[in-house]
């Protein structure tokens, strides 16, 4: 079986799936013409890996697939000790970086905590439709090694640290582990500057999200500033900080085990890397980040393009699950399917996806890490009763640069939020 983490714009909300293998053999077709990948290196190209994952999860006996990591230098402020953490899953569909501290982790610092106005520590707990995550806001220095990029003293959680108490109202099961969280870590590259912004300022608190702590075992619902979150680290960039590019190549429709040159682009027409081009723009809601699809004759369902989620998940009957993975669909032959994706000023764009039958591919390339075609059923989210109904995940990403800019930010397309392709 394989852990996948898979997230999506609500903030604070992830879906969890389950699966295995990999895909099939044949040759890679060239990438589109129009797509350019970028150089990693200064000053705004991280490099994307598409592997198994990390340690724990091979230990474990559990891979990842279409799955995309880079690595983060995380440092205690003020010249502390530093490590840099490799396997930190890459997420266009949530904000904020999140880092696993538990048994299985890599992570080993001992972040100062975030404190409220009161002076108590504060916690948070993240989301999941099957479970959640949950631990202490600290304060870090972080670079990313190689674009050079550098924030000092910005918050972030840390997941499963020692000696802290899940509170009850965190639900589902705890996903406190690497094995059970499927990364390392979450560097969440989304379009809000916070992960709940002014949804978590208000009085009466959300119940099962942020958190004040007299002790790490007693902790209650809070109420907290948007400074006190949890931050888009992309968005206080002293440049290249108005949103993200994922740019991933094409893949063999059989798959690929550990595909290069992927990488993650910061800034949206900041740099000569980074032009948005020929690009439509798709303005998402500022109040959910989503924008609007159409698929099979129903109209008006709430998508994203969600590089978090491994697979491209849609509600279709007519297509049966997979009898191995049941969190995938298993057609007797492969699906060319198109939606159409609509922004909130009405402009328009085609999204033309594949559907495999999982069982098949899995079982062809068992080491595959990249699998384009995978897809599966996609149910209702909780929280706040607003649920994504249509989330391209990263089989739409491989072969297009797909672009995500962050609220309230100027680009030479629009400000934020929206994502293009």
């Amino acid at each position: 079986m394989r852990k996948l983490v898979i997230l999506t714009l609500l903030p604070l909300v992830l879906l969890g799936a389950c699966g295995g293998g990999g895909g099939g053999g044949t040759t890679t077709p060239p990438p589109p013409p129009t797509q350019m990948l970028a150089t990693a290196g200064p000053p705004n190209v991280e490099p994307l890996v598409m592997d198994a994952g990390p340690a724990a999860l091979a230990t474990a006996q559990e891979t990842a697939v279409n799955t995309a990591f880079v690595s983060v230098k995380i440092c205690i402020p003020n010249g502390g000790a530093c490590q840099t953490i490799d396997h930190i899953e890459v997420d266009t569909g949530s904000s904020g970086l999140r880092v696993l501290a538990s048994s299985d982790s890599p992570f080993t610092l001992n972040l100062p905590s975030e404190m409220s106005a009161g002076g108590l520590p504060i916690a948070e707990c993240l989301q999941f439709a099957d479970g959640s995550a949950f631990g202490p806001v600290a304060t870090a220095d972080i670079t990313l090694p190689t674009s050079g990029k550098t924030l000092t003293n910005v918050n972030v959680q840390v997941i499963g640290a020692t000696g802290w108490t899940v509170p009850s109202d965190c639900p589902g099961t705890a996903e406190n582990t690497v094995v059970l969280f499927g990364a390392n870590g979450i560097l969440g590259v989304g379009p809000f500057l916070q992960d709940c912004g002014a949804a978590c300022t208000q009085t009466p608190p959300i119940a099962g999200t942020y958190y004040t702590c007299p002790t790490p075992s007693t902790c209650a619902a809070a109420t907290v500033t948007t400074t006190q979150q949890v931050p888009n680290p992309v968005a206080l960039f002293a440049t290249d900080n108005n949103g993200v590019i994922v740019e991933m190549p094409a893949i063999a429709s059989g798959g690929a085990t550990n595909p290069s040159k992927g990488v993650l682009v910061f800034g949206i027409g900041t740099e000569t890397n980074n032009a948005l081009g020929s690009a439509t723009v798709l303005l998402a809601s500022d109040s959910n980040g989503f924008i609007l699809a159409s698929y099979n004759g129903t109209t008006n369902l709430n998508a994203a393009l969600d590089s978090g989620s491994n697979a491209t998940f849609f509600t279709d009957s007519t297509i049966p699950t997979c009898t191995d993975n049941a969190s995938f669909y298993c057609p007797t032959s492969a699906l060319n399917l198109t939606a159409t994706l609509t922004g909130t000023d009405n402009t328009m764009a085609t999204a033309n996806f594949t559907v495999v039958n999982a069982d098949s591919v899995f079982n062809a390339n068992p080491m595959a890490t990249a699998m384009p075609g995978l897809s599966g059923p996609i149910g209702a989210l909780p929280g706040n009763n607003i649920m994504i109904q249509f989330d391209l995940g990263m089989p739409f990403f491989f072969g297009r640069n797909v672009f995500t800019a962050i609220e309230n930010q100027t680009t030479p397309g629009g400000t934020g939020p929206y994502y293009a392709f």
